[in-house]
């Protein structure tokens, strides 16, 4: 009876000894799991916040697309899009850009060369998406 007792005891600490590994093995994959949500999550996010701004990043686009894009970013903070050295994303640059068009000096076929960088006001550090008018 010793020998069968041992071979039990042997046993049941071979299986307490799988259940830990195994379930040390699922908790790491768990939190592995977690871990690459979040990285992905973070590289989704600054891959779509660049990329929203790359057709008008050193690119020729239409006075249609200037104004679509100031009515885009017309109220995000990090934002600021210039139309000729004039920034349009407050309310007098909407109505400037809308004077503009009422003397039809920005027609919607006229063509613009684009350009995005960031810039620094007040500390915070902005996009700025620039059109000059080709």
């Amino acid at each position: 009876m010793g020998e069968a007792a041992n071979k039990a005891i042997s046993f049941g600490v071979g299986i307490f000894v799988t259940l830990l590994i195994a379930s040390g093995v699922i908790t790491m994959f768990s939190q592995m799991q977690n871990i690459y949500k979040e990285v992905n999550e973070t590289d989704t996010s600054v891959t779509s916040r660049f990329g929203r701004y790359a057709m008008y990043d050193n690119t020729t686009i239409t006075g249609l697309e200037v104004i679509n894009c100031a009515n885009k970013y017309y109220n995000d903070n990090l934002i600021v899009v210039e139309y000729s050295g004039v920034e349009l994303n407050t309310e007098t640059g909407l109505e400037y850009l809308d004077d503009q068009l009422n003397l039809e000096t920005i027609k919607y076929e006229d063509k613009f060369k684009s350009m995005v960088e960031e810039v620094e006001y007040d500390g915070v550090t902005k996009t700025k998406i620039s059109f000059t008018k080709m």
